[in-house]
């Protein structure tokens, strides 16, 4: 089953009759895609959390689902999830967004609380804006992102002055941000700190950054899960441990979505795999290398220029962006490329270039690494199994 399956089958209970599971945390980090800040303001009336069921009374029913990756599917999920006591009692609060254009963040974080003490702190993941895809792109070339220092001092604010247990989630980027804010937290911390639950997040430019001590006692902790066919999660370098699970879609980039990951129709827990497939090793492989062979300027030059191009005639999502026929975007990128000088041109043709030599390279040596191909069995067909017998004769 997927997660609606999951709601429907484990929605009527309470935490306190079914304790918080690693399924739990999935469903939350879908309700962080959610537009809450649109409405908290008016229907707080001051107070500090808001009961999430009062979302329901907002005019607009769709206002929530808006502008995500597939509105269509957020709002059924949103119906579904005010259908489900496990979750519609909880209350939001602490919403804190920032979007800037010119400074490339795009940050999104919240707190839920149920009856009990504990607090979920959930980042959400990139939303459809190019200024978000570009700051997951200054993840390859920066040590800390404003939306990772806008999540580390989050975490610090939310948790410092009552003393409950909390658990950090995200998805994507929100993975990402989750795993940064958890590793960057100060240790007086941690007595109360009961996991952290990262969904096919990102990893980091430089791990340096985290220290010993850190990694030490808190990667037990830390609940990293990446599709069998993921690149998103397997980009930059890795700091904890990940489980592989499985999905109900074969192409990579839609096995990114949560809606696509399976569960098991029994416990509801997410089904594991033993590892990731071929060509997610490969792609994971040939990033990582390719990554490394160029210097922070040529990285940097490629982020500018890419979303430079993609940003002409006021585009501001992905969406008008993939709304672009094959055509219409190639000749975007070509049109965009001829419009730099000769030396810049040049830059960007060999890295690309590079990439290429990069893919085969590790595409042999993953196959490499599982040894030869074994040969396939002839068939046995109807006319082989008279022909051995005539043989036999």
């Amino acid at each position: 089953m997927d997660i609606f399956g999951y709601l429907n089958k484990f929605g009527g209970y309470s935490f306190e009759e079914k304790p918080f599971s690693e399924s739990d945390s999935l469903v939350f980090s879908q309700l962080s895609y959610l537009k809450f800040e649109y409405g908290f303001s008016a229907l707080s009336c001051g107070d500090e959390y808001v009961e999430l069921k009062k979302f329901a009374d907002l005019s607009d029913k769709t206002l929530l689902a808006h502008g995500t990756s597939d509105p269509a599917m957020y709002n059924q999920f949103w119906l579904k999830i005010l259908e489900c006591p496990r979750f519609s009692t909880l209350k939001i609060g602490h919403i804190e967004s920032h979007f800037s254009v010119d400074d490339c963040i795009q940050y999104m974080a919240m707190t839920f609380i149920g009856k009990g003490p504990m607090r979920y702190i959930v980042f959400r993941g990139t939303d459809g804006s190019l200024v978000g895809w570009k700051e997951d792109c200054n993840l390859a070339t920066m040590k800390e992102i404003p939306s990772q220092k806008l999540a580390k001092d989050y975490v610090t604010k939310v948790v410092k002055h009552r003393l409950f247990p909390f658990t950090i989630i995200g998805h994507s980027k929100g993975g990402n941000l989750a795993m940064y804010a958890t590793l960057m937290m100060k240790w007086r911390y941690y007595a109360r700190f009961k996991g952290c639950y990262c969904h096919d997040g990102p990893g980091f430019q430089d791990p340096k950054v985290f220290g010993k001590r850190a990694l030490d006692r808190l990667t037990p902790r830390i609940h990293k899960v990446i599709p069998g066919e993921s690149l998103i999660g397997l980009l930059l370098n890795q700091v904890t441990p990940y489980k592989v699970i499985s999905a109900n879609e074969k192409a990579s980039f839609f096995q990114h979505s949560i809606f696509k990951w399976d569960l098991d129709d029994e416990t509801g827990e997410l089904i594991e795999l033993e590892r990731n497939s071929n060509a997610s090793k490969t792609k994971q492989t040939m990033f990582q290398n390719w990554l490394a062979s160029l210097s922070h300027k040529d990285m940097s030059l490629m982020t500018e220029c890419l979303f430079d191009i993609l940003q002409a005639k006021d585009r501001k999502t992905i969406y008008e962006v993939m709304a672009l026929s094959k055509v219409d975007l190639a000749l975007t990128l070509f049109r965009g490329y001829m419009k730099y000088d000769e030396e810049t041109r040049k830059t960007l043709k060999d890295n690309l270039f590079s990439a290429l030599t990069y893919y085969k390279a590790a595409k042999e040596e993953v196959a490499a690494s599982y040894g030869p191909k074994k040969e396939k069995k002839p068939k046995k067909g109807v006319f082989n199994i008279f022909k051995k017998k005539k043989t036999d004769k």
